[in-house]
């Protein structure tokens, strides 16, 4: 399923813990968005390329909701008319609880967005302003009802855990106030050292240390028992979605934009540090707003995109060791796992040592689709050096998940 990312740079201020490109610099917001609309009329034909057209939008950052309503409905307008889109099934927009009014949601479903995720992280005010958050606990509680009243039917809401002074009484209580709200879609991250983040310089300078690895494996497996009991599926190593009773699953609420990334379906970031794959080679922007805004209005809107070669902008074509690392890496985070048939034969082979470990220990499971029995690893390992691979699956165990990155690292292939 194709899909366009959007990245907004911009926030009125920065989370302790964020590493992701943003700015403060609020009086570029015009010219920025004069640098997106020619950035889409340039790419207008990526899909055209990749043979697919794009079902999904997803506005993120960076801090989407700082910009106007109206800065909002321009790079709107340029997507709509660049790709030829008039209904998109899966609208996403970010947003932050304290810019979040009746008015301000009304403008999002007037321009079609059907899905709405908000950056909750915690109910708990005092860890709120030690991660250097914007709103408050009751402001959180407060958006989110903005949000229903006002026509999202959709909602996702983000969570924090695995950070210094988050006790188990916190988490349970954060756990205790999300599902009172029932979100369709919940997201929870354990905290993470980011490269360039406040959090980073903070470790360094010996300000802050990491939750023990064991306090945050207990939160994640209390994270997966209390949401699985609430009736959400754990269909990837950190999201939920909650299930329609009499429609099975996978879940209507699933999301449909981020799915893409792990099934490796084209996609196009744009924006200011924003990647894309169009299914077989990688590109970006880099990370500057400023060169950003100046490489976009000085672009030859006439030149191939395709032959695009700058200090700004980058690219590359995996090589047949990457795409097989990365299709382990993105498809094991997944309920559903990995065909093998998908995969690399000859490099699939290769691995089966490492496999056939990770399978003994109970860290890998493999099955035939349509079926429950597991299959054993002699059996596995015929049918890779037969090439009849048909249906076979191979997945984590959801018990496994939190060491899930662990896993995958052994069974890469060295290029």
């Amino acid at each position: 399923m194709a899909g366009i990312y959007i990245h907004i740079p911009f926030c009125k201020s920065f989370c302790t813990y964020c590493g992701f490109y943003s700015v403060k610099d609020r009086g570029r917001e015009d010219k920025f968005i004069a640098a997106l609309q020619k950035e889409i009329f340039y790419k207008k034909d990526f899909f055209k390329h990749a043979g697919v057209s794009p079902e999904t939008l997803y506005i993120g950052g960076g801090t989407p909701s700082v910009l106007p309503a109206g800065g909002l409905a321009r790079v709107v307008g340029a997507v709509k008319e660049g790709f030829g889109l008039v209904d998109i099934p899966e609208f996403t927009v970010e947003v932050n609880p304290n810019d979040i009014t009746p008015e301000y949601v009304r403008s999002l479903a007037a321009l079609g967005v059907n899905r709405v995720s908000m950056g909750i992280q915690s109910f708990i005010d005092r860890h709120l302003k030690w991660m250097n958050r914007r709103h408050t606990a009751a402001q959180g509680e407060q958006a989110y009802r903005i949000l229903r009243e006002n026509g999202i039917r959709n909602i996702s809401i983000d969570l924090i855990f695995g950070y210094e002074g988050l006790s188990p009484e916190d988490w349970e209580y954060n756990l205790d106030r999300a599902l009172s709200l029932a979100p369709e879609h919940i997201s929870a991250y354990q905290m993470s050292i980011e490269p360039g983040s406040v959090l980073f310089s903070m470790v360094r300078r010996g300000e802050y240390r990491p939750l023990a690895e064991e306090v945050c494996r207990m939160q994640y497996c209390r994270l997966q028992d209390r949401l699985a009991e609430a009736g959400y599926e754990q269909y990837e190593i950190s999201n939920f979605a909650k299930i329609i009773p009499g429609e099975g699953t996978p879940s209507g609420w699933r999301s449909r934009h981020n799915s893409s990334y792990w099934d490796k379906s084209p996609y196009l970031g744009l924006g200011p540090s924003a990647h894309s794959y169009d299914g077989r080679k990688r590109s970006w922007n880099g990370s500057s707003l400023k060169r950003y805004c100046e490489y976009y209005m000085n672009r030859d809107m006439n030149a191939d995109a395709d032959a695009d070669e700058s200090s700004y902008t980058g690219g590359e074509t995996l090589s047949r060791a990457a795409s097989f690392n990365e299709s382990l890496m993105l498809g094991l985070r997944r309920k559903e796992g990995v065909l093998l048939e998908e995969l690399d034969r000859s490099l699939l082979n290769a691995a089966l040592p490492d496999i056939k470990r990770m399978h003994a220990a109970g860290n890998l499971i493999v099955y035939r689709e349509g079926g429950t029995e597991i299959i054993g690893a002699d059996c596995m390992e015929r049918a890779v050096k037969s090439g009849e691979l048909s249906g076979y699956k191979m997945i984590i165990p959801s018990a496994k998940w939190f060491v899930s990155d662990g896993i995958i690292r052994e069974l890469f292939i060295l290029s």
